[in-house]
């Protein structure tokens, strides 16, 4: 098979470029093409495929078959926040673009400090599949700056050990009962603004039940 002279210079190039070294346990690669990513710049590769890669183009991967392990601030001088209430960073995961995405596919994930803060700049969304229990050994304050909502399909129970408050700043406290629409039809538009007969897309009480 005859090469032009333009291939020839590809190919020139293309091994001017190319690095690999083997070692026992593992091998190095640069400058080589690969399957899934552009070429590699840096990758090495263990014989259990335990990986460390870095492709043009700015994509890297650190992989490993089945535990792995990142540990910081060991020295005494990062500072624990007990008298300032931060502390340094040991361990910091940012990214400048693009999304954060931690997954156990098979197990559970678990979150264990001193504090933890869960802080956004636009939407927090909790969602499970089955249940969702909170636990304070002390005070708990919900605040939100416009409308709060809470809605049970089943049974919704409120119990307080001491007092126990309702207060509303501007309108009449309004209660109504899922039977008030058969026993009193033409009052029960009246007992509560969150019923809406007319508009039931507007209806608060419909668009939960």
């Amino acid at each position: 098979m005859a090469f032009t002279e333009q291939q020839l210079k590809e190919l020139e190039d293309l091994f001017e470029k190319y690095y690999r070294r083997k070692y026992p346990t593992f091998e190095v690669v640069g400058g080589g093409p690969t399957g899934k990513h552009d070429d590699a710049e840096y990758a090495l590769t263990t014989d259990g495929k335990q990986i460390l890669h870095f492709y043009k183009g700015g994509i890297g991967k650190l992989s490993s078959q089945r535990s792995f392990e990142i540990r910081s601030g060991h020295l005494a001088d990062v500072d624990n926040g007990e008298v300032t209430g931060e502390g340094a960073d040991a361990i910091v995961l940012s990214c400048k673009n693009g999304r954060i995405h931690i997954e156990a596919k098979a197990s559970d994930i678990e979150l264990n400090g001193r504090n933890i803060s869960l802080v956004a700049q636009q939407n927090i969304y909790l969602n499970a599949g089955k249940n969702i229990k909170t636990f304070s050994g002390a005070d708990t304050e919900m605040i939100a700056g416009a409308d709060f909502t809470v809605d049970a399909t089943k049974e919704l129970f409120l119990n307080g050990g001491g007092a126990v408050g309702i207060h509303c700043e501007s309108e009449p406290i309004h209660t109504s009962s899922g039977k008030d629409e058969f026993s009193a039809p033409d009052f029960y538009q009246e007992v509560t603004p969150f019923h809406d007969e007319s508009v039931s897309s507007l209806s608060k009480i419909d668009s939960y039940n």
